[in-house]
């Protein structure tokens, strides 16, 4: 085993928790589909994390494949995977019986969702810095902070169930086209 299949399989691993915790959220809500007030917010921030982790999936395969395996390499790929388990559980009530409506649940927890939504990629560019010298230039600064760093900090302070929905469909949007573009 090379290298970076081990720290590749670690990554995914942790990563593969939190996609399933998606799946088998999606799964529940489908069950309570008409006892529940569901709403737009839990399946949009579902879609935003799928989306965010086949972006950092997807980059780890094309960046890392020289990673040394060593202990701050697996601490950064544990901290860049760990936020998105964190909110995979979180995201869905645990007793969706009695929650009440979806969205309020979670407006009542965003402001921990979307801080934790942006802790992957502010890791994986310290990772890159710190593991390979990586020097980033303005263009990818203002890029990145566009594509993944500026709809979570305006839902951060702005806990507007209209602007959450907005906000949760952009974001996943834009994470999307930057995959592709």
């Amino acid at each position: 085993m090379s290298a970076f299949e081990f720290y590749f399989s670690f990554f995914g691993l942790i990563l593969g928790i939190a996609v399933a915790n998606v799946g088998v959220g999606f799964g529940r809500l489908w069950r309570v589909r008409g006892q529940v007030r569901i709403g737009a917010c839990l399946p949009l921030l579902g879609i935003w994390l799928l989306c965010h982790a086949v972006l950092n999936w997807s980059s780890t395969w094309k960046s890392l494949q020289a990673v040394p395996v060593s202990p701050t390499s697996l601490f950064i790929g544990l901290f860049v995977s760990l936020p998105y388990v964190l909110v995979s559980t979180v995201m869905f009530p645990e007793d969706v019986d009695r929650a009440g409506s979806l969205d309020d649940f979670y407006l009542s927890h965003s402001r921990l969702v979307m801080a934790a939504m942006m802790v992957p990629t502010l890791v994986g560019m310290i990772g890159y810095v710190t593991l390979f010298g990586r020097r980033y230039t303005p263009n990818n600064l203002i890029e990145t902070f566009l594509v993944v760093f500026l709809v979570p900090l305006v839902l951060f302070f702005w806990r507007n169930l209209w602007a959450h929905r907005i906000g949760l469909a952009l974001a996943a949007l834009l994470i999307v086209w930057w995959m592709y573009a």
